[in-house]
Protein backbone atom coordinates (compact mmCIF):
# COMPACT_ATOMS: atom_id res chain seq x y z
CA UNK A 1 0.00 0.00 0.00
CA UNK A 2 2.85 2.38 0.76
CA UNK A 3 4.19 2.05 -2.80
CA UNK A 4 0.69 2.60 -4.21
CA UNK A 5 0.31 5.80 -2.20
CA UNK A 6 3.79 6.88 -3.30
CA UNK A 7 2.88 6.40 -6.97
CA UNK A 8 -0.41 8.25 -6.54
CA UNK A 9 1.31 11.03 -4.60
CA UNK A 10 3.95 11.49 -7.30
CA UNK A 11 1.27 11.44 -10.00
CA UNK A 12 -0.71 14.06 -8.11
CA UNK A 13 2.41 16.19 -7.68
CA UNK A 14 3.10 16.10 -11.43
CA UNK A 15 -0.52 17.10 -12.08
CA UNK A 16 -0.16 20.13 -9.80
CA UNK A 17 2.92 21.26 -11.72
CA UNK A 18 1.14 20.87 -15.06
CA UNK A 19 -1.90 22.73 -13.73
CA UNK A 20 0.26 25.61 -12.51
CA UNK A 21 2.01 25.88 -15.88
CA UNK A 22 -1.35 25.65 -17.66
CA UNK A 23 -2.85 28.47 -15.59
CA UNK A 24 0.15 30.71 -16.28
CA UNK A 25 -0.07 30.05 -20.01
CA UNK A 26 -3.86 30.35 -20.31
CA UNK A 27 -4.38 33.50 -18.26
CA UNK A 28 -1.20 35.03 -19.69
CA UNK A 29 -2.76 34.98 -23.17
CA UNK A 30 -4.50 38.23 -24.13
CA UNK A 31 -8.28 38.15 -24.73
CA UNK A 32 -9.53 39.06 -28.21
CA UNK A 33 -9.65 42.77 -29.04
CA UNK A 34 -12.96 44.09 -27.69
CA UNK A 35 -15.78 44.73 -30.11
CA UNK A 36 -16.23 48.42 -30.86
CA UNK A 37 -19.80 49.65 -30.28
CA UNK A 38 -22.19 49.92 -31.87
CA UNK A 39 -22.04 46.23 -32.60
CA UNK A 40 -24.55 43.44 -33.02
CA UNK A 41 -27.32 43.66 -30.46
CA UNK A 42 -27.12 41.49 -27.34
CA UNK A 43 -29.88 40.27 -25.03
CA UNK A 44 -28.85 39.33 -21.48
CA UNK A 45 -30.94 36.73 -19.67
CA UNK A 46 -30.98 37.07 -15.89
CA UNK A 47 -33.02 34.35 -14.12
CA UNK A 48 -33.57 35.45 -10.51
CA UNK A 49 -35.02 34.13 -7.27
CA UNK A 50 -34.90 36.33 -4.17
CA UNK A 51 -32.02 38.63 -3.28
CA UNK A 52 -29.24 39.05 -0.77
CA UNK A 53 -26.88 41.83 0.26
CA UNK A 54 -24.88 41.48 -2.98
CA UNK A 55 -27.66 41.15 -5.55
CA UNK A 56 -27.65 44.88 -6.32
CA UNK A 57 -23.90 44.90 -6.91
CA UNK A 58 -24.03 41.88 -9.21
CA UNK A 59 -27.00 43.03 -11.30
CA UNK A 60 -25.70 46.59 -11.56
CA UNK A 61 -22.50 45.35 -13.19
CA UNK A 62 -24.56 44.23 -16.19
CA UNK A 63 -26.22 47.64 -16.53
CA UNK A 64 -23.01 49.67 -16.89
CA UNK A 65 -21.43 47.88 -19.84
CA UNK A 66 -19.18 49.73 -22.29
CA UNK A 67 -21.17 48.32 -25.19
CA UNK A 68 -24.37 49.00 -27.07
CA UNK A 69 -26.97 48.11 -28.06
CA UNK A 70 -28.03 45.55 -25.50
CA UNK A 71 -31.15 44.50 -23.67
CA UNK A 72 -31.47 43.04 -20.15
CA UNK A 73 -34.31 40.64 -19.33
CA UNK A 74 -34.88 39.94 -15.63
CA UNK A 75 -36.97 36.82 -15.08
CA UNK A 76 -38.65 35.74 -11.84
CA UNK A 77 -41.09 32.88 -11.30
CA UNK A 78 -42.92 34.37 -8.31
CA UNK A 79 -44.90 37.62 -8.89
CA UNK A 80 -44.25 38.44 -5.20
CA UNK A 81 -40.50 37.82 -5.37
CA UNK A 82 -38.63 40.21 -3.02
CA UNK A 83 -36.18 41.15 -5.78
CA UNK A 84 -38.89 42.90 -7.83
CA UNK A 85 -38.63 46.32 -6.07
CA UNK A 86 -34.91 46.40 -6.88
CA UNK A 87 -35.58 45.58 -10.54
CA UNK A 88 -38.18 48.34 -10.78
CA UNK A 89 -35.70 50.73 -9.22
CA UNK A 90 -33.21 49.84 -11.96
CA UNK A 91 -35.82 50.66 -14.61
CA UNK A 92 -36.29 54.11 -13.06
CA UNK A 93 -32.57 54.72 -12.60
CA UNK A 94 -31.70 53.70 -16.17
CA UNK A 95 -34.73 54.90 -18.20
CA UNK A 96 -32.67 55.01 -21.41
CA UNK A 97 -31.81 51.30 -21.18
CA UNK A 98 -33.74 48.34 -22.55
CA UNK A 99 -34.67 46.70 -19.23
CA UNK A 100 -37.65 44.39 -18.95
CA UNK A 101 -39.03 42.47 -15.98
CA UNK A 102 -40.70 39.23 -17.01
CA UNK A 103 -42.81 37.09 -14.69
CA UNK A 104 -42.19 33.43 -15.57
CA UNK A 105 -44.78 31.40 -13.64
CA UNK A 106 -44.82 28.25 -15.77
CA UNK A 107 -42.84 25.18 -14.78
CA UNK A 108 -41.32 24.05 -18.05
CA UNK A 109 -39.28 21.08 -16.94
CA UNK A 110 -37.46 20.11 -13.74
CA UNK A 111 -34.62 22.63 -14.06
CA UNK A 112 -36.06 25.94 -12.74
CA UNK A 113 -33.29 28.04 -14.29
CA UNK A 114 -33.93 26.61 -17.75
CA UNK A 115 -37.67 27.02 -17.22
CA UNK A 116 -37.21 30.74 -16.61
CA UNK A 117 -34.84 31.07 -19.57
CA UNK A 118 -37.39 29.46 -21.89
CA UNK A 119 -39.99 32.02 -20.85
CA UNK A 120 -37.52 34.88 -21.34
CA UNK A 121 -36.46 33.84 -24.82
CA UNK A 122 -39.59 35.08 -26.69
CA UNK A 123 -38.89 38.59 -25.32
CA UNK A 124 -35.34 38.75 -26.71
CA UNK A 125 -34.95 41.49 -29.33
CA UNK A 126 -31.45 40.56 -30.44
CA UNK A 127 -29.81 37.46 -31.89
CA UNK A 128 -26.80 37.29 -29.56
CA UNK A 129 -27.85 35.86 -26.20
CA UNK A 130 -25.92 36.02 -22.92
CA UNK A 131 -27.03 33.86 -19.99
CA UNK A 132 -25.66 34.92 -16.60
CA UNK A 133 -26.42 33.70 -13.09
CA UNK A 134 -27.87 36.10 -10.53
CA UNK A 135 -24.77 36.09 -8.30
CA UNK A 136 -22.29 36.94 -11.08
CA UNK A 137 -20.41 40.23 -11.19
CA UNK A 138 -18.58 41.30 -14.36
CA UNK A 139 -16.41 44.19 -15.49
CA UNK A 140 -17.67 46.94 -17.82
CA UNK A 141 -15.73 45.39 -20.74
CA UNK A 142 -17.43 42.00 -20.40
CA UNK A 143 -19.94 42.32 -23.25
CA UNK A 144 -17.48 43.80 -25.73
CA UNK A 145 -15.01 40.94 -25.14
CA UNK A 146 -17.69 38.24 -25.32
CA UNK A 147 -19.13 39.62 -28.56
CA UNK A 148 -15.66 39.79 -30.12
CA UNK A 149 -14.99 36.15 -29.20
CA UNK A 150 -18.41 35.01 -30.41
CA UNK A 151 -17.68 36.51 -33.83
CA UNK A 152 -14.50 34.47 -34.28
CA UNK A 153 -14.69 31.78 -37.01
CA UNK A 154 -16.58 28.62 -36.03
CA UNK A 155 -17.13 29.73 -32.43
CA UNK A 156 -20.56 28.58 -31.26
CA UNK A 157 -20.45 29.42 -27.57
CA UNK A 158 -18.33 31.67 -25.34
CA UNK A 159 -17.88 31.04 -21.63
CA UNK A 160 -15.68 32.47 -18.85
CA UNK A 161 -13.90 31.05 -15.82
CA UNK A 162 -15.06 32.40 -12.50
CA UNK A 163 -13.83 32.97 -8.98
CA UNK A 164 -15.78 32.99 -5.75
CA UNK A 165 -15.19 36.62 -4.83
CA UNK A 166 -15.32 37.64 -1.19
CA UNK A 167 -15.67 35.11 1.65
CA UNK A 168 -17.08 35.93 5.08
CA UNK A 169 -17.76 32.42 6.42
CA UNK A 170 -15.92 29.11 6.62
CA UNK A 171 -18.15 27.61 3.94
CA UNK A 172 -17.53 30.51 1.56
CA UNK A 173 -13.78 30.25 2.14
CA UNK A 174 -13.82 26.54 1.35
CA UNK A 175 -15.86 27.23 -1.79
CA UNK A 176 -13.40 29.87 -2.97
CA UNK A 177 -10.46 27.54 -2.37
CA UNK A 178 -12.20 24.67 -4.18
CA UNK A 179 -12.80 26.81 -7.24
CA UNK A 180 -9.30 28.28 -7.27
CA UNK A 181 -7.27 25.20 -6.32
CA UNK A 182 -9.32 22.44 -7.96
CA UNK A 183 -12.02 23.43 -10.41
CA UNK A 184 -10.42 26.14 -12.55
CA UNK A 185 -7.06 24.31 -12.77
CA UNK A 186 -8.92 21.17 -13.92
CA UNK A 187 -10.76 23.21 -16.57
CA UNK A 188 -7.48 24.66 -17.86
CA UNK A 189 -5.84 21.21 -17.95
CA UNK A 190 -8.84 19.90 -19.90
CA UNK A 191 -8.50 22.88 -22.24
CA UNK A 192 -4.94 21.88 -23.19
CA UNK A 193 -5.35 18.09 -23.07
CA UNK A 194 -8.64 17.53 -24.90
CA UNK A 195 -10.21 20.91 -25.62
CA UNK A 196 -13.31 22.37 -24.02
CA UNK A 197 -16.55 20.54 -24.81
CA UNK A 198 -18.64 22.06 -22.02
CA UNK A 199 -19.63 25.49 -20.76
CA UNK A 200 -19.30 27.11 -17.34
CA UNK A 201 -22.74 28.17 -16.19
CA UNK A 202 -21.82 31.49 -14.57
CA UNK A 203 -21.79 33.14 -18.01
CA UNK A 204 -22.59 31.69 -21.43
CA UNK A 205 -22.97 33.52 -24.75
CA UNK A 206 -24.53 31.95 -27.83
CA UNK A 207 -26.34 33.14 -30.93
CA UNK A 208 -30.03 32.44 -31.43
CA UNK A 209 -29.19 30.51 -34.60
CA UNK A 210 -26.70 28.23 -32.84
CA UNK A 211 -29.09 27.66 -29.94
CA UNK A 212 -31.80 26.58 -32.37
CA UNK A 213 -29.31 24.36 -34.22
CA UNK A 214 -28.50 22.37 -31.06
CA UNK A 215 -32.10 21.84 -30.01
CA UNK A 216 -32.93 25.04 -28.14
CA UNK A 217 -33.42 25.57 -24.44
CA UNK A 218 -36.22 23.00 -24.36
CA UNK A 219 -33.64 20.24 -24.86
CA UNK A 220 -32.07 21.23 -21.51
CA UNK A 221 -35.31 21.29 -19.51
CA UNK A 222 -34.70 18.23 -17.31
CA UNK A 223 -30.90 18.28 -17.02
CA UNK A 224 -29.17 19.35 -13.81
CA UNK A 225 -25.94 20.41 -15.56
CA UNK A 226 -27.57 22.57 -18.22
CA UNK A 227 -24.28 24.42 -18.78
CA UNK A 228 -22.38 21.21 -19.48
CA UNK A 229 -25.12 19.94 -21.79
CA UNK A 230 -25.31 23.18 -23.77
CA UNK A 231 -21.55 23.26 -24.33
CA UNK A 232 -21.52 19.57 -25.24
CA UNK A 233 -24.30 20.03 -27.79
CA UNK A 234 -22.42 22.94 -29.38
CA UNK A 235 -19.25 20.86 -29.63
CA UNK A 236 -21.21 17.92 -31.05
CA UNK A 237 -22.52 20.26 -33.75
CA UNK A 238 -18.94 20.85 -34.90
CA UNK A 239 -18.58 24.33 -33.39
CA UNK A 240 -16.00 25.61 -30.90
CA UNK A 241 -16.62 26.32 -27.25
CA UNK A 242 -14.46 29.38 -26.60
CA UNK A 243 -13.10 29.72 -23.07
CA UNK A 244 -12.02 33.33 -22.53
CA UNK A 245 -9.02 34.19 -20.33
CA UNK A 246 -11.34 36.62 -18.54
CA UNK A 247 -12.48 35.86 -14.99
CA UNK A 248 -15.87 36.88 -13.65
CA UNK A 249 -16.87 36.76 -9.98
CA UNK A 250 -19.62 34.85 -8.21
CA UNK A 251 -20.59 36.53 -4.95
CA UNK A 252 -21.92 34.22 -2.26
CA UNK A 253 -19.76 35.28 0.71
CA UNK A 254 -22.00 33.90 3.47
CA UNK A 255 -22.27 30.27 2.28
CA UNK A 256 -22.53 27.83 5.19
CA UNK A 257 -20.40 24.70 5.52
CA UNK A 258 -23.53 22.57 5.04
CA UNK A 259 -24.39 24.42 1.81
CA UNK A 260 -20.79 24.04 0.65
CA UNK A 261 -20.80 20.28 1.19
CA UNK A 262 -24.21 19.86 -0.48
CA UNK A 263 -23.09 21.94 -3.48
CA UNK A 264 -19.84 20.03 -3.89
CA UNK A 265 -21.53 16.63 -3.63
CA UNK A 266 -24.14 17.70 -6.18
CA UNK A 267 -21.39 18.91 -8.51
CA UNK A 268 -19.33 15.73 -7.99
CA UNK A 269 -22.19 13.35 -8.76
CA UNK A 270 -23.24 15.41 -11.76
CA UNK A 271 -19.67 15.51 -13.12
CA UNK A 272 -19.33 11.74 -12.59
CA UNK A 273 -22.46 11.09 -14.64
CA UNK A 274 -21.61 13.57 -17.40
CA UNK A 275 -17.93 12.67 -17.81
CA UNK A 276 -17.34 9.27 -16.13
CA UNK A 277 -13.85 8.67 -17.52
CA UNK A 278 -12.71 12.22 -16.91
CA UNK A 279 -14.11 12.15 -13.39
CA UNK A 280 -12.32 8.91 -12.58
CA UNK A 281 -9.07 10.42 -13.87
CA UNK A 282 -9.81 13.48 -11.72
CA UNK A 283 -8.98 11.29 -8.73
CA UNK A 284 -5.25 11.76 -9.41
CA UNK A 285 -5.58 15.43 -8.46
CA UNK A 286 -5.90 14.62 -4.73
CA UNK A 287 -2.17 14.91 -4.24
CA UNK A 288 -2.16 16.02 -0.61
CA UNK A 289 -4.34 13.09 0.49
CA UNK A 290 -2.09 10.54 -1.22
CA UNK A 291 1.08 12.16 0.11
CA UNK A 292 -0.35 12.13 3.62
CA UNK A 293 -1.36 8.47 3.27
CA UNK A 294 2.16 7.59 2.09
CA UNK A 295 3.63 9.59 4.95
CA UNK A 296 1.69 7.47 7.45
CA UNK A 297 2.08 4.14 5.64
CA UNK A 298 5.86 4.56 5.24
CA UNK A 299 6.43 4.97 8.95
CA UNK A 300 7.41 8.65 8.54
CA UNK A 301 10.25 7.85 6.13
CA UNK A 302 12.47 10.79 5.05
CA UNK A 303 11.26 10.56 1.44
CA UNK A 304 7.68 10.75 2.73
CA UNK A 305 8.51 13.94 4.62
CA UNK A 306 9.96 15.42 1.43
CA UNK A 307 6.98 14.41 -0.71
CA UNK A 308 4.46 15.74 1.81
CA UNK A 309 6.28 19.07 2.19
CA UNK A 310 6.68 19.49 -1.59
CA UNK A 311 3.02 18.67 -2.18
CA UNK A 312 1.77 21.07 0.48
CA UNK A 313 3.95 23.92 -0.79
CA UNK A 314 2.89 23.32 -4.38
CA UNK A 315 -0.80 23.14 -3.44
CA UNK A 316 -0.59 26.48 -1.64
CA UNK A 317 1.33 28.02 -4.55
CA UNK A 318 -1.24 26.77 -7.06
CA UNK A 319 -4.19 27.99 -4.98
CA UNK A 320 -2.70 31.45 -4.39
CA UNK A 321 -1.60 31.88 -8.00
CA UNK A 322 -5.02 30.82 -9.29
CA UNK A 323 -7.09 32.79 -6.79
CA UNK A 324 -5.07 36.02 -6.69
CA UNK A 325 -3.47 36.41 -10.12
CA UNK A 326 -5.78 34.45 -12.42
CA UNK A 327 -9.22 34.89 -10.84
CA UNK A 328 -8.49 38.28 -9.23
CA UNK A 329 -9.83 37.08 -5.88
CA UNK A 330 -9.45 38.72 -2.50
CA UNK A 331 -9.04 35.82 -0.07
CA UNK A 332 -6.84 36.83 2.88
CA UNK A 333 -3.58 34.95 3.34
CA UNK A 334 -4.96 33.20 6.44
CA UNK A 335 -7.70 31.57 4.34
CA UNK A 336 -5.10 29.41 2.59
CA UNK A 337 -4.49 27.65 5.91
CA UNK A 338 -7.80 25.92 5.20
CA UNK A 339 -6.32 24.18 2.16
CA UNK A 340 -5.47 20.85 3.90
CA UNK A 341 -8.99 20.68 5.38
CA UNK A 342 -10.50 21.44 1.98
CA UNK A 343 -8.35 18.81 0.26
CA UNK A 344 -9.32 16.06 2.69
CA UNK A 345 -13.01 17.03 2.40
CA UNK A 346 -12.71 17.03 -1.41
CA UNK A 347 -11.26 13.53 -1.39
CA UNK A 348 -14.07 12.32 0.87
CA UNK A 349 -16.67 13.88 -1.43
CA UNK A 350 -14.98 12.29 -4.44
CA UNK A 351 -15.32 8.86 -2.83
CA UNK A 352 -18.87 9.59 -1.68
CA UNK A 353 -19.91 10.56 -5.20
CA UNK A 354 -19.53 6.92 -6.31
CA UNK A 355 -22.03 5.70 -3.71
CA UNK A 356 -25.19 6.98 -5.38
CA UNK A 357 -26.83 9.42 -7.76
CA UNK A 358 -29.03 11.27 -5.28
CA UNK A 359 -28.63 15.06 -5.02
CA UNK A 360 -30.48 17.90 -3.31
CA UNK A 361 -31.10 21.06 -5.30
CA UNK A 362 -33.05 24.03 -3.97
CA UNK A 363 -34.27 21.89 -1.06
CA UNK A 364 -35.69 19.26 -3.43
CA UNK A 365 -34.25 15.71 -3.62
CA UNK A 366 -33.54 14.28 -7.06
CA UNK A 367 -31.86 11.28 -8.58
CA UNK A 368 -29.61 11.79 -11.60
CA UNK A 369 -30.21 9.34 -14.42
CA UNK A 370 -27.23 7.84 -16.31
CA UNK A 371 -27.70 10.42 -19.07
CA UNK A 372 -27.60 13.35 -16.61
CA UNK A 373 -31.33 14.09 -16.29
CA UNK A 374 -33.18 14.79 -13.06
CA UNK A 375 -35.76 12.42 -11.60
CA UNK A 376 -37.80 13.71 -8.63
CA UNK A 377 -37.73 11.66 -5.41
Amino acid sequence: MAYLFLALGLGGLIYQILALLGLARFFGAPPPPPAVPPGPGVTIFKPLKGQDAFTRECLLSFLIQDYHPYQVLFGVADPQDPVLPLLKEFQQTFPHMEIEIIICPEKLGLNPKVSTLRQLEPHARYDLLVIADADVKVGPDFLSLVVAALEEPRVGLVTCPYGAGRAQTLGAGLEALTIAADFIPSVVVAFYVEGIRFALGATMAISRQTLSRVGGLASLADFLADDYQLGYKVAQAGLKVRLLPYAVQTLNPTMSVKAYLAHQLRWARTYRVCRPKGYLAYGITHALTYSTAYFLASGLAPIAWALLAATLLLRVALARFSERLCLKGTLPAAAFLLLPLKDFLSFGLWLLSFLGRRVTWQDTPFKITPDGKLTPL
